[in-house]
């Protein structure tokens, strides 16, 4: 029965189309949708337009560590309305190591974000920092319709 509860749930909350998430082209402080999504909340279609978002101050920051690398992931959704979330998972200090966040509920996970802060003394400050920093490493990922949806374990 769980296995078709998971089925059920990825089914109905997913997108339809290549999302494009970015670095901002507006703020390389925000994440980017470049692209009009078309997804499924629910088992409702729905859409969204691009839109920039950016992080939470203190919530989404990376201390940075002198001798390791820091790393996180951080899970871009949609809700029913369109608006945008960035839900952050735990940080890592091994090169790779970070793991997605779980997909919080009633929430349609649309791609995501891998962010590195290189070994050192600068951290990453979601409310300032822009993705394009040398001190930051980010890797963006979108979901679409062929693309399985990814739980905490991958």
């Amino acid at each position: 029965m769980d296995a078709f509860d998971e089925l059920n749930t990825n089914l109905k909350y997913r997108a339809l189309a290549d999302p494009g998430i970015a670095i901002g082209s507006g703020s390389a402080a925000k994440i980017l949708i470049t692209n009009t999504t078309k997804y499924l909340h629910n088992g409702i279609f729905k859409s969204v337009s691009t839109c920039e978002t950016a992080f939470t101050a203190t919530t989404h920051d990376i201390e940075a560590d002198a001798d390791s690398v820091q790393e996180a992931c951080y899970m871009v959704c949609l809700n029913a309305a369109g608006t945008v979330t960035i839900h952050m998972g735990e940080i890592s200090s091994t090169d790779g190591g970070a793991l997605l966040p779980e997909i919080p509920s009633a929430l349609t996970p649309i791609g995501y974000l891998r962010l590195q802060v290189a070994a050192g003394a600068t951290d990453f400050d979601a409310s300032t920092d822009l993705l394009s920093a040398a001190h930051l490493t980010d890797t963006y990922y979108s979901f679409g319709f062929l693309s399985p949806r990814f739980d905490a374990a991958q």
